[in-house]
């Protein structure tokens, strides 16, 4: 009994380390995606449970007009295969609306991509932004940017929406190795027909739309 207990707590430390090494990873700006191609529906398929999340809960200050415990967070997944890198957003908001005219103040998830990871401060035609608001609706911009280049599914839940998205990689070399340039964020419409709020992954101003330079960093595994 004693060897089992000993064993139990062995493997909940080891769980709990990698679990904090994994945030940390984030904060420092990396993250990894693994290889799999998910079926793109808006459900938490078997293929997602073993990819790491990052945590997409950082404010930009300047912006927040609500306090930073009531705005919009999410947590992110991400797979990759030869033509696809997939994103899993699960998002935390309490209050989910369309109804500013912007794309960019609804309630929406964005991912910033920048495939041969230049970190060029402006946008090439590697460079993109992708954004998906809780409805589904799919809008974006960038050198870089066609529509035809992404897919997405949305679910709302009882916390708020869940976003699966696939983008079509063109300008990268899909393989074990590769390395990209990334970013998350998700805006946050707070009831107001504007938006209040935004959280990022990594780097907490507001210039990912025009600049990647500061770009956080996607390793394929």
């Amino acid at each position: 009994m004693i060897r089992f207990l000993s064993a139990c707590l062995l493997i909940s430390f080891a769980a709990t380390a990698w679990s904090q090494d994994q945030l940390d990873k984030s904060k420092k700006g990396v993250a990894v995606a693994k290889k799999g191609t998910p079926k793109v529906d808006a459900k938490i398929d078997e293929i997602w449970k073993t990819c790491p999340k990052y945590l997409v809960n950082q404010p930009i200050a300047d912006l927040l007009e609500i306090d930073s415990k009531d705005m919009a967070t999410a947590t992110v997944r991400l797979l990759w295969d030869d033509r696809y890198l997939y994103a899993l957003w699960v998002v935390k908001d309490a209050e989910l609306s369309a109804d500013a005219g912007d794309d960019w103040a609804q309630d929406s998830v964005e991912l910033f991509l920048d495939q041969q990871q230049d970190k060029s401060t402006s946008y090439e035609n590697d460079d993109a932004q992708y954004r998906v608001n809780f409805e589904g609706k799919i809008s974006g911009q960038g050198t870089g940017y066609d529509e035809a280049d992404i897919k997405a599914a949305t679910k709302k839940n009882k916390k708020g929406y869940l976003v699966e998205m696939a983008i079509r990689t063109h300008a990268a070399d899909n393989k074990t190795g590769t390395v990209m340039g990334i970013e998350f964020q998700v805006n946050d419409d707070h009831g107001s027909a504007q938006r209040d709020a935004i959280a990022k992954w990594f780097h907490t101003e507001d210039d990912s739309w025009q600049d990647t330079s500061t770009f956080g960093t996607l390793e394929l595994k």
